[in-house]
C-alpha cells in the first residue's frame, strides 16, 4: 500500500444533469477512538443520529456515491463493526457495545466521524433517532441549535502527541541475497517518525491508501541487479556532513499544521515538530527586576486579592513569577494550589517550583518533546528528569544559553544539578560549559556542590589526584555538601577496586543515620556496606544489611554475594551458605551470584549444598551456568552429562572441564588433548605418559620423561622386526639399547634425592 493525495475535481456544465459525486471514506485508528473522514462537496449538509444497528449518517445529497473499499484496512472491527448504504445519501454504521459516535465539520466539505469508547456524554446531540434531528450544516453555524460538539482536531493540539498509526503502508522489502550492513539506528528512528506523521496526514483527510499491485502489473520488469562490488571497489559509507550526525534532519508538516499548528501562534517547534512552550513562561531574569526581594514579594502579595478580597488571577501570577525568580519553589506552588490558578503557564510554573526545591519535576511528562526546543524550554526539560533520555536529542546550545541568562543565585543553585545531568549522560563538554557559566561571576559563586562537579570532571579526564584534593576540600569544610563528597569518594574507591578506609566507613554510617529515611541516607548506608565487603568484613556487611532492612535491595545483596564468592574467606562463605543470607527464601539474589557461590562450594567439596542453591535457577544457557552445572555433574559422577553442558563452549575453563570428564570416562588420549588445549601441559604430559603417547611426552613432558621417550625413538628396539633374518650386529645393538633404556627407567624410578 502506498499513500497518494486525492484531488477531487467536479465539473458542472450548464444545462447538463449533475453527475454522481464520488465520496472516498478514509479511516484511521487511534489509541482511544476510530476515525472516519468523508470528503463531500462543499455545502452538503449532514445529520447523525441513532439507528437500528447503531448510528445513521445522512447527507442531503442523494446522488453521493460512497466507496467502502479499504475502510477496514487501517482500523479493526473493534468499534466500527459494519458500514453500508442504508438509503440514497444515508449510511448505516454498526458499532460495538459501549461505543458512541461524535461528528464535526473540520472544514467545508470534510466531515469527520469519531467512534469513541464509553457511554455518550449526557448532552450529546447524536443520541436521538435520526428522524428527530435537524440536519447539521457543513458550514459554520451561527446559532446554538442544535448544540455543536467539541471539535477534536486531528493534529497535535498543545503538547498532545499524535497517536501511532496501525496498519500497513508499504509491502515488506524482500530479503537481499547479500549480507546487508548493520542498520543505522537513525534511519530506523526517521522511518518510525515518518510513518507516524503520514498517519497524522491520513487522519486529517489529506492522504488516502491506494493499492499499487495493479499498477505494478503494468510496469516493465525491473532490470537485473548489478553485480556486487568487490571490497577493493567499495569506497565505504560517505562521510557525514559537519553538524548533521546527531540530528534527525527531518521535519514533517501538513497544510493543516501550517494553519492550526504552532506557527499560527508564533511558537517554536522542537526538532521533531512538537510545539515548544513560549519563552515568556521562563523569563526569570525579567521577573526579578531591580527591586529588592522584600519589595518584590510585598508588591506581589498586595496584588494577590482584589478589592472584594477575592483572589486576583493576574496578581497571583505576578506573585508566582516573583517567587520563582527568587528561587522559592515551595511558595510558588503554594500560591498556585491555594488560589487554584488555572492559567496556561500554571502547570509549568508548578513543575519549575518542584525543580527548584527537589532538583526534579513531580510530573516530568509535562516536558515531553521539549528537550530539543531551541528555546528556554530545553533547559527546564533537561532539569525535569533525573536522567537525560539517551534516545532523545537535546538542544545543548539552547540549554547553555538559557542557563547563562538566569540570575546569578539561580545559576549557582541549579548549576551543579544541570552539570550532573550532563555528566551522567557522558557529555563532559556540556558539563564543563555549565561549570564555566557559574564560575564566570567569580569566587562568590563557588560552592561545595560546584567543587564536586569539578571533581567529577577531573575524574572523567583521569586526573585522580586533583579530584581527590577537591573531595578532601569539601569534606574538610564539613558543610551541606560533605555527604555528597563522601558518596563520591566511596564510589570512586569501590569502582577502582580499592578498600575504603575504616574512618571513611564510620563517617558514612554516621551521616546515614543522621539522614535516615532519605535517599541520600540510604545511598550512604549501601556504600558503607559495600565498603565493609571490600575490606573482607562480610559478617559485618551482612549484619548491617539485615539490621537496616535492605534485604529487599536485590542489586546490593547480589553484589555483596558475588564479592563473597570471589574474595570471601571459606568460613564466611560456608556461614552464609548454610545459615546466613543464602538460606532465606525471601531475599532476591541474582542468578549469577548464586552460580558464583555454587562454583565456590564445589571447589570446597560441598556438591549437595551447591545443587540446592542452583536448583531453582531457570535454565538460560549462559556460559557461567553451563560450566557450573558441568562441574556439579562431574562432582556427582555424571561425566557424560557434563560433556553435554559444555557443548559449544570455547574457553580454557571449558576445556579443563572437558578433560576431567574425558578422564572420568577413561578416555586418556582425549583428556590429554583437552588439557593441552587449555594450556595445562603438565597434566597433558602426565596422561600421555600413562597412555604411552610418546610423541606427546617428547613435546610436553618433563626432562626425564622426554629423555626416555627420545631414547625409545633412537634405539634399534623401536625399529626391530622379528620376521627379518637375525644378525649378530643387530642383536648386539638391541642389547646395548636395552641396557640404556633400563638405566633410564632406573633413574625415573629412583627417589628424587638419589637422582
Amino acid at each position: 500500500m502506498i499513500l497518494r493525495a486525492v484531488l477531487l475535481v467536479v465539473f458542472l456544465l450548464p444545462g447538463l444533469p449533475a453527475l454522481a459525486q464520488a465520496v472516498a471514506i478514509r479511516s484511521g485508528e487511534h489509541a482511544d477512538f476510530s476515525r472516519l473522514v468523508f470528503e463531500v462537496p462543499a455545502g452538503v449538509s449532514w445529520s447523525l443520529g441513532r439507528g437500528a444497528e447503531g448510528y445513521l449518517l445522512e447527507f442531503d445529497d442523494p446522488d453521493l456515491d460512497f466507496t467502502f473499499a479499504g475502510v477496514f484496512d487501517l482500523i479493526p472491527r473493534t468499534r466500527l463493526t459494519a458500514i453500508a448504504l442504508d438509503a440514497p445519501g444515508r449510511l448505516s454504521l454498526g458499532v460495538a457495545e459501549d461505543v458512541h459516535a461524535e461528528a464535526f465539520t473540520l472544514r467545508p466539505g470534510l466531515v469527520v466521524l469519531d467512534l469513541r469508547n464509553g457511554p455518550a456524554p449526557a448532552d450529546s446531540p447524536f443520541e436521538a433517532p435520526l428522524q428527530a434531528q435537524a440536519p447539521q450544516q457543513a458550514e459554520p453555524r451561527r446559532t446554538a441549535q442544535p448544540p455543536v460538539p467539541k471539535v477534536r482536531l486531528p493534529m497535535d493540539a498543545g503538547r498532545m502527541r499524535p497517536a501511532p498509526v496501525i496498519g500497513r503502508f508499504l509491502p515488506p522489502t524482500p530479503p537481499s541475497a547479500t549480507v546487508a550492513a548493520p542498520a543505522d539506528p537513525r534511519v530506523a528512528a526517521a522511518r518510525s517518525e515518518l510513518a507516524k506523521q503520514i498517519g497524522r496526514a491520513a487522519a486529517q483527510g489529506l492522504l488516502e491508501p491506494a493499492d499499487i499491485r495493479r499498477a505494478r502489473e503494468d510496469d516493465d520488469p525491473p532490470p537485473d541487479p548489478a553485480p556486487p562490488e568487490t571490497a577493493e571497489d567499495d569506497p565505504g559509507p560517505e562521510p557525514a556532513l559537519p553538524g548533521l550526525a546527531d540530528r534527525p534532519n527531518m521535519h514533517v508538516e501538513t497544510s493543516i499544521d501550517r494553519g492550526f499548528g504552532p506557527q499560527a501562534s508564533g511558537r517554536t517547534q522542537s526538532a521533531l515538530g512538537d510545539p515548544c512552550f513560549p519563552d515568556s513562561y521562563f523569563d526569570l531574569s525579567g521577573w526579578l527586576g531591580e527591586d529588592p526581594p522584600a519589595a518584590l514579594i510585598a508588591a506581589g502579595r498586595s496584588a494577590l486579592l482584589n478589592m472584594r478580597d477575592a483572589p486576583d488571577p493576574a496578581g497571583a501570577q505576578a506573585l508566582v513569577r516573583s517567587y520563582l525568580a527568587l528561587g522559592f519553589g515551595a511558595e510558588a506552588r503554594a500560591v498556585i494550589d491555594t488560589v487554584a490558578l488555572d492559567s496556561a503557564p500554571a502547570p509549568v510554573w508548578r513543575e519549575m517550583g518542584a525543580i527548584l526545591d527537589e532538583g526534579r519535576a513531580e510530573n516530568p511528562d509535562l516536558f515531553d518533546g521539549q528537550l530539543s526546543c531551541p528555546s528556554r524550554a530545553a533547559l527546564w526539560a533537561t532539569l525535569a528528569r533525573p536522567d537525560i533520555p539517551s534516545t532523545t536529542e537535546v538542544d545543548e546550545a539552547a540549554v547553555i544559553r538559557s542557563f547563562s541568562e538566569l540570575p546569578l543565585h539561580l545559576r549557582r543553585h541549579l548549576g551543579p544539578t544541570l552539570a550532573e545531568r550532563f555528566l551522567a549522560a557522558g557529555d563532559t563538554a556540556a558539563a564543563t560549559r555549565v561549570r564555566n557559566a557559574v564560575a564566570r561571576a567569580g569566587e562568590m559563586t563557588q560552592s561545595g556542590d560546584l567543587t564536586l562537579v569539578e571533581a567529577r570532571l577531573d575524574l572523567s579526564h583521569g586526573q585522580i589526584e586533583t579530584a581527590e584534593a577537591r573531595i578532601d576540600e569539601v569534606l574538610a569544610e564539613g558543610g551541606l555538601s560533605s555527604p555528597q563528597a563522601l558518596v563520591l569518594r566511596l564510589e570512586t574507591e569501590l569502582d577502582a577496586g580499592q578498600a575504603p578506609a575504616a574512618d571513611a566507613l564510620a563517617l558514612a554510617e554516621a551521616l546515614a543515620f543522621e539522614r535516615r529515611g532519605t535517599a541520600l541516607g540510604t545511598q550512604l548506608l549501601a556504600l558503607s556496606i559495600r565498603g565493609h565487603g571490600a575490606n573482607g568484613n562480610f559478617q559485618t556487611a551482612f549484619g548491617m544489611l539485615m539490621h537496616n532492612g535492605l534485604e529487599s535491595d536485590g542489586v546490593l545483596v547480589s553484589d555483596l554475594v558475588r564479592a563473597l564468592a570471589r574474595d570471601g574467606r571459606d568460613a564466611d562463605l560456608l556461614r552464609e551458605a548454610f545459615s546466613g543470607v543464602l538460606t532465606r527464601p525471601d531475599i532476591a539474589i541474582a542468578d549469577n551470584a548464586r552460580l558464583a557461590v555454587a562454583d565456590r562450594l564445589l571447589t570446597l567439596g560441598f556438591p549437595a549444598r551447591a545443587a540446592e542453591i542452583v536448583s531453582d535457577i531457570p535454565p538460560r544457557g549462559t556460559p557461567q551456568e553451563r560450566q557450573v552445572r558441568a562441574r556439579l555433574a562431574l562432582a556427582i559422577g555424571q561425566p557424560g552429562q557434563a560433556m553435554q553442558y559444555l557443548s559449544g563452549l570455547d574457553s580454557p575453563q571449558a576445556d579443563i572441564l572437558r578433560a576431567e570428564a574425558a578422564r572420568a570416562l577413561g578416555d586418556l588420549a582425549t583428556a590429554a588433548r583437552y588439557y593441552g588445549a587449555a594450556g595445562d601441559t603438565e597434566r597433558q604430559a602426565a596422561l600421555a605418559w600413562r597412555d604411552r603417547n610418546w610423541q606427546t611426552v617428547r613435546t610436553a613432558g618433563p626432562d626425564d620423561q622426554r629423555g626416555y621417550a627420545d631414547l625409545r625413538e633412537e634405539t634399534p628396539a623401536g625399529a626391530f622386526d622379528p620376521a627379518a633374518a637375525p644378525s649378530l650386529s643387530g642383536a648386539r645393538s638391541l642389547l646395548d639399547g636395552s641396557s640404556a633404556m633400563r638405566a633410564r627407567l632406573a633413574d625415573l624410578l629412583a627417589p628424587p634425592a638419589n637422582r
